[in-house]
């Protein structure tokens, strides 16, 4: 009987994968940028005059994901989630940088193509990398806790922005999510980094 209550007590760790906290705090930041890409775009566009680039914005950011994940989920599984990280945060500020100097309609889908191949295959290593660190039986769990951090992100994202707006007005807001998408990769270094690197070595037998 004691047993049995121990095991009706709540935990924390019964709702969340501590071990995947590292790579879930880097989601929450990185998606901080694609909220303000979801939230204003269509608001930035409108300012800049350039509605009819910015309703096949998506489409791109889509075709982008799609053709590029086959080929980065096959380089991650021969050389590890680094290889994919790295250029994926770097690309997700370039495509950020490039989105708030658009003033041209190539220039705002080119943008989108970059973000797409950026913040799309960050999504997809991100999510593998958070069940990669935990034990088999608590996959749901990690993949969970990385679906919360998105979630998170995303959601808070436009609420927080949305106060910076009158600040920064939407070119400065997209230039400042470049710089998150910076920070994001350097939080990623720190706390992700090492434990990666480790885990490539292993796969290239070294």
């Amino acid at each position: 009987m004691p047993e049995d209550k121990v095991k009706k007590r709540f935990n924390l760790s019964n709702f969340i994968e501590f071990k995947a906290l590292p790579i879930a705090l880097v989601t929450v930041i990185a998606s901080l940028g694609y909220a303000a890409v979801l939230s204003f775009l269509a608001f930035f566009a409108e300012e800049v005059h350039l509605q009819n680039a910015a309703s096949f914005f998506f489409l791109v950011y889509a075709v982008a994901v799609l053709l590029s994940r086959p080929f980065t989920g096959k380089l991650m599984d021969m050389k590890g989630a680094n290889i994919i990280v790295y250029p994926a945060l770097i690309l997700m500020a370039v495509g950020l940088f490039l989105l708030s100097a658009a003033e041209h309609g190539m220039t705002l889908l080119f943008a989108g193509a970059i973000i797409g191949l950026g913040f799309g295959n960050f999504q997809s290593c991100a999510q593998a990398i958070a069940i990669k660190v935990c034990e088999p039986h608590r996959l749901g769990l990690a993949t969970s806790t990385y679906f919360i951090a998105l979630d998170f992100g995303i959601g808070i994202g436009p609420y927080m922005l949305g106060h910076v707006i009158p600040f920064t007005g939407y070119t400065g807001l997209y230039l400042a999510m470049a710089v998150v998408a910076i920070i994001a990769l350097i939080v990623y270094v720190i706390l992700c980094g090492q434990k990666t690197k480790a885990d490539e070595q292993q796969i290239e037998g070294v």
